[in-house]
């Protein structure tokens, strides 16, 4: 975890610009986010555990109260901070609310839950579908075993939002395979609108291979739906 850029102290002595007569973020308000993302800092680094740890998506949906006639923080730099604090975050495996663990506990470190969804045996499987001529049935594993090439001076894709819908697309398709529609989270719809944030200063999954393997995937769950 020491890998990681922010620190506790740089959460709590982060500062940003003022304005008095444009509209700006109310200070309490952003403050107070701060102090709950330090507290899940500090225990994601060792230190005491609060009664709940904030998640990437909890940072992102933050409001704040707008001020105009009184000193308020910066809207843009308060936006760009949270911004970096939500990509940690994601690191750290605190992406959404479903990836929080229960009280008392931590997210697995990310090379456990990358082991893990390469280690773990596939689940049974149920009757494959009929699949088309041209090509076989995608399988879970096939999911779970996709490479894609790496970006590095160029504009890539987010690796840690792309494993882990790769997490969700694996788990739907077994879902999918064994007759469970309540562990059914993606449709092809869904695949089709997936967005994921760019990187360019640092190595990222190229993008022409991953919209690739989004078409394959959306088609193989179009034959399910029909």
């Amino acid at each position: 975890m020491d890998s990681m850029g922010l620190t506790p102290a740089d959460i709590r002595n982060k500062t940003f610009r003022t304005v008095r007569l444009r509209p700006g973020y109310d200070e309490e308000d952003v403050d107070t986010l701060l102090d709950r993302i330090e507290a899940t800092f500090a225990a994601l680094r060792g230190g005491p555990l609060p009664d709940q740890l904030i998640t990437a998506e909890e940072v992102l949906a933050s409001k704040f109260r707008g001020t105009r006639l009184m000193s308020g923080y910066r809207e843009d730099d308060v936006d760009e901070f949270l911004d970096v604090v939500a990509r940690e975050l994601r690191e750290y495996g605190l992406g959404t609310v479903d990836d929080r663990p229960e009280p008392g506990a931590l997210p697995e470190p990310p090379a456990v839950r990358k082991a893990r969804r390469t280690d773990h045996a596939p689940p049974p499987l149920a009757p494959e579908p009929e699949p088309a001529p041209d090509r076989p049935a995608m399988r879970p594993e096939d999911i779970r075993n996709w490479t894609f090439a790496m970006t590095r001076l160029t504009t890539g894709y987010n690796e840690q939002e792309v494993d882990e819908f790769l997490d969700v697309a694996e788990a739907t398709l077994a879902a999918l395979r064994q007759d469970d529609p309540e562990r059914i989270t993606l449709t092809s719809t869904d695949v089709e609108r997936v967005r994921f944030a760019t990187t360019r200063a640092r190595p990222g999954y190229d993008p022409a291979h991953v919209d690739a393997f989004l078409d394959e995937f959306a088609a193989e769950l179009r034959r399910y739906e029909r």
